[in-house]
């Protein structure tokens, strides 16, 4: 049933219209990242902050000379509580260098290449929001974030375009609710499309 704002429920996510009613002209989006959205750092859940420290002999190596080395300054000390984090509480990493902790100089995120050179996936460790950028969720509402909007190519999207926020961001959807999540999503945007076919 197509819902009166477009929007889709798949496990405990409501997934706004505007993943499937806007999108990126063809070659845009998250493809061409300009990392700027990593610069301000992001809030991780206790566990993602636990998962990133037991690799850090994995990590630090990563670093460059505009990072610090040093754990105990990758994370702020204060929690706060956040229902939309599975723990309920979270943390933010820490702003050094006018960047976040874990962007090197190049604007590569180490947490995914120290994954990669330990030969595992590339977002073992990297905390569920820096995967899902420019997806965001709120309120259990996953939607598109707005925060670099008309600043960032890679983050701005119209109602005129080629490829659908899904699409665009496939590989972090079947990340967040599985690949059968995302035939859900396929199937809605179809319906979308086609509102005389067969449901």
């Amino acid at each position: 049933m197509i819902t009166p704002d477009k929007s889709l429920k798949i496990q405990q996510y409501t997934m706004a219209g505007e993943l499937f009613t806007r999108g990126f002209p063809a070659g845009g989006g998250p493809c061409t990242c300009s990392a700027v959205c990593c610069e301000g750092g992001v809030y991780v859940d206790l566990r993602e902050r636990d998962a990133v420290m037991a690799h850090r002999e994995l990590i630090a190596p990563e670093m460059d000379e505009t990072q610090n080395r040093d754990p105990g300054t990758w994370f702020e000390h204060e929690e706060h509580e956040d229902t939309d984090f599975p723990s309920g509480s979270c943390v933010g990493t820490q702003i050094i260098n006018d960047k976040c902790a874990f962007l090197d100089g190049a604007g590569r995120c180490v947490l995914q290449t120290a994954a990669i050179h330990a030969g595992m996936h590339r977002w073992a460790f990297k905390p569920l929001f820096c995967v899902l950028y420019p997806i965001e969720i709120a309120g259990g509402v996953v939607s598109f974030d707005t925060m670099l909007q008309d600043e960032q190519s890679c983050c701005s999207v119209t109602t005129g375009f080629d490829v659908p926020v899904y699409q665009a961001c496939r590989e972090e959807l079947v990340h967040l609710v599985g690949e059968d999540g995302y035939a859900e999503m396929n199937h809605h945007y179809t319906a979308l499309r086609n509102p005389g076919g067969p449901s």
